[in-house]
């Protein structure tokens, strides 16, 4: 019996279906769901490991290859409004960020009221995957307005420059 034989034991005692069933539906919330393929509408698109650039439908049956400039291509010729999709990912994102924030400020107070440093605990980390999830849809919105959505490698250096950058020009 070694320490993983011993670690599961225990652990199966004191941890009951509600809590595996919790752990499911983080894993599920936290998962970066990838896009539905366009042809089968089944499969999602996941990147092709040869090529940076490629994205293979994980469905069996379909297992369609797509260039990103595809993808792409296909988004702007179905009359997707960019204006509107980054409009509402900076609601979304403000949204999330005041979340966070009303969620540790009450957690706060409820710790100081009750005594109890695990629920303070557990509001920041509510709170950072609050943040999080607010600075992926700004980071979306900042791609939707600049046309640097689809990428073989994320443009993540350019999104913090402007978010900086951005911060600089308001406080002028």
């Amino acid at each position: 019996m070694g320490l993983m034989g011993y670690l599961t034991g225990r652990f199966a005692k004191r941890i009951g279906p509600e809590h595996r069933q919790f752990v499911a539906m983080t894993g599920s919330v936290l998962d970066t769901g990838q896009a539905t393929c366009p042809r089968c509408r089944r499969g999602h698109l996941k990147p092709d490991p040869d090529t940076l650039d490629m994205r293979v439908c994980d469905n069996p049956k379909c297992g369609v290859r797509l260039a990103l400039a595809e993808i792409g291509r296909a988004l702007a010729v179905s009359g997707t409004d960019f204006k509107a999709l980054a409009a509402h990912e900076r609601r979304q994102a403000m949204l999330l960020f005041l979340a966070a924030e009303v969620s540790c400020i009450l957690a706060a107070a409820w710790a100081v009221y009750s005594g109890s440093w695990m629920t303070l605990f557990g509001a920041v980390m509510l709170g950072i995957v609050l943040c999080a999830n607010a600075m992926l849809a700004r980071y979306r919105a900042w791609q939707l307005e600049n046309g640097r959505m689809f990428e073989a490698r994320a443009p993540i250096g350019a999104f913090l420059a402007a978010e900086l950058g951005r911060g600089k020009r308001q406080g002028r």
